[in-house]
């Protein structure tokens, strides 16, 4: 993966019309890519190799389809390198995941609210795309949860739990024989959370969506998958689904996206393969980790 350093990234951006100093930007890097946060609700995206220029392309070809075609908010491509790094305009509002999961868990209008939002937001983003429109560059199936043998390989070494490892196993099964019918197939996010969404920070209002690297030609119940949390309460996925349904005239299957929340769980808990039990690895211990993955499978079997 190619180095990008400060000094870089505002030499290469002073081309787009900025001018930065070294010390008024942060780099982070993002699996073949480098996201340079800027002043001013800005990001630059830059390719780290030859496989983060083709993600970013994409990536840029779907944000400007989406703001062709639909109403909500995502990021706004401002300005195109030849050389194939971007400036972008964010969302504007606040990306606080783990304080927007405790205002969904403890106040049903804010969940209710926000859930309502994101149904018409997912109505109009699987409606108004079509395959052809993404055909070719595009993927068939989103990135997450990895294939199945990938799954089974590392979970004896991370949990030597066989009671949890054979209930596992089945739901891999169900999962890795699933059919999905054509008509259930349209341009998804892939990854749609509190961790890929911008809110008001006084009211927690839905402002938009953003990170769609991960978007594909798939299951539309894989965007609701993240709308499961591990407290009783569904105001959120609820709200979602009420919204959505009505808006296209299509329904959702709740025991598929509880299906497709354990198999993502799942994998994520194989992810962990070699990572200590106290770390938060992707923003949760092992044992929490367990606890997802616990309460999702008997949400399925």
């Amino acid at each position: 993966m190619a180095r990008l350093n400060p000094a870089e990234a505002c030499a290469a951006l002073r081309k787009g019309g900025l001018s930065l100093r070294p010390e008024e930007i942060t780099l982070e890097a993002r699996e073949d890519r480098w996201l340079v946060r800027l002043p001013g609700d800005r990001m630059a995206w830059f390719p780290a190799n030859a496989r983060g220029g083709v993600r970013l392309a994409a990536d840029r070809r779907l944000l400007r389809l989406l703001a062709e075609r639909c109403r909500f908010r995502v990021p706004r491509i401002l300005y195109e390198a030849e050389s194939g790094f971007d400036l972008r305009a964010a969302v504007p509002g606040l990306c606080d995941p783990f304080a927007l999961y405790g205002r969904i868990a403890n106040d049903p209008a804010v969940a209710r609210r926000l859930g309502h939002a994101l149904g018409l937001i997912l109505a109009e983003q699987h409606s108004r795309i079509a395959r052809s429109d993404i055909a070719g560059w595009l993927p068939d199936r989103v990135p997450w949860p990895e294939p199945v043998g990938w799954i089974r390989e590392r979970l004896p070494e991370v949990t030597d739990d066989s009671s949890l490892l054979t209930r596992i196993g089945r739901v891999l099964d169900i999962q890795d024989a699933l059919n999905v019918p054509d008509g259930d197939r349209v341009l998804v996010h892939g990854d749609l959370g509190v961790h890929n969404i911008a809110v008001d920070p006084a009211k927690a209002d839905l402002q938009g969506i953003f990170d769609y690297d991960g978007a594909a030609w798939d299951d539309r119940h894989h965007d609701f998958r993240y709308l499961v949390f591990d407290h009783d309460r569904e105001d959120l996925l609820e709200a979602a689904i009420a919204a959505y349904e009505p808006a296209i005239d299509r329904s959702i299957d709740r025991w598929r996206v509880r299906l497709y929340n354990a198999a993502s769980a799942i994998c994520y808990l194989a992810f962990r393969r070699g990572v200590a039990v106290d770390v938060r690895h992707c923003g949760r211990t092992l044992a929490e980790d367990l606890a997802w993955v616990r309460k999702a499978v008997d949400a399925v079997l």
